[in-house]
């Protein structure tokens, strides 16, 4: 509530609730001893208010003074609603972690305007301008085309760097002492020509090297988040499991068999990262070698 006395009508919708949450809560407290109890199934308000705009577009609620005449009535029914009905009909959380449209360079007017057709971060707009173009976008919010195509080149999802977490450090196994071996008299293995190989076709894949052992993959980057969740990560077409994830950054459990192969990243907009991971020794692996960066 401001210094006028008005309030905002979703701070006045979350305050109820989140009280009648409360009473929900006490009533399972009380159904330990008592079985039959009573709930409330239904809530009707009536406010007399003055219902007002301000400069960012947000309507407020003002309460009417004694006396004081030409409030509006408003009518506001509350009722219950289960889980599944609260997943139906709202959006994912992961689409919630995407790329705010402040971050994508939008200015206050402009995600305003994208407010009122349901868009409010980058996840989005990309499901938006995929149904509809971003040209039907750009004019149903009336936002400039450029800076639209701006915001969505901006929001890219981008990876600058992979690397493994060093694996957990061995204790040193004591060792008996070796005998000494007479040198061997094996002739020298006989001197061959240079061997040719074909090069490779199509460009080949950066290397992310990873010592036996590893147990993590780190990856960073920008727009990482989607709107069905985090970047997925193929080590030899399996999915790797996903340790932990927000829009700069993802972890993802390397398989205790680790192999060589390839190490695919499937982005949010569709396209696929290739990277060749080869595994060595933990004694050949350099903490300072493993990195890919960009």
């Amino acid at each position: 509530m401001v210094g006028d006395g008005s309030f905002l009508v979703e701070e006045f919708i979350n305050a109820i609730t989140s009280q009648l949450d409360r009473v929900q809560d006490s009533l399972r407290v009380k159904a330990v001893n008592r079985p039959l109890t009573y709930a409330l199934k239904d809530l009707t308000l009536e406010l007399k208010v003055f219902v007002d705009m301000d400069a960012q577009g947000n309507v407020r609620f003002r309460t009417s003074a004694p006396n004081e005449a030409g409030s509006s009535v408003v009518h506001l029914g509350f009722t219950t609603i289960t889980k599944p009905m609260i997943e139906e009909n709202t959006i994912s959380l992961a689409s919630t972690r995407s790329t705010s449209l402040e971050e994508l360079g939008l200015g206050p007017e402009d995600r305003q305007k994208l407010e009122r057709v349901g868009v409010r971060n980058l996840a989005q707009l990309n499901r938006l301008g995929s149904s509809t173009g971003v040209q039907t976008v750009a004019r149903l919010a009336d936002v400039s085309l450029d800076r639209l195509k701006l915001a969505i080149a901006t929001g890219r999802p981008q990876v600058h760097a992979v690397h493994p977490e060093p694996p957990p450090k061995a204790h040193p196994v004591p060792q008996p002492p070796s005998r000494t071996q007479p040198p061997s008299r094996s002739q020298p293995p006989p001197r061959v020509g240079p061997v040719f190989s074909p090069p490779p076709r199509g460009p080949v894949p950066p290397v992310i090297r990873v010592a036996h052992g590893s147990t993590k993959l780190n990856l960073r980057g920008a727009n990482l988040m989607g709107d069905d969740g985090p970047v997925s990560v193929r080590l030899n077409n399996r999915l790797l499991e996903v340790a932990e994830a927000d829009n700069y950054g993802l972890a993802v459990h390397l398989p205790e068999q680790l192999e060589s192969g390839a190490l695919e990243v499937n982005l949010p907009d569709g396209n696929t990262l290739t990277y060749e991971l080869s595994v060595m020794d933990a004694d050949q692996w350099a903490p300072n070698g493993d990195r890919h960066e960009l």
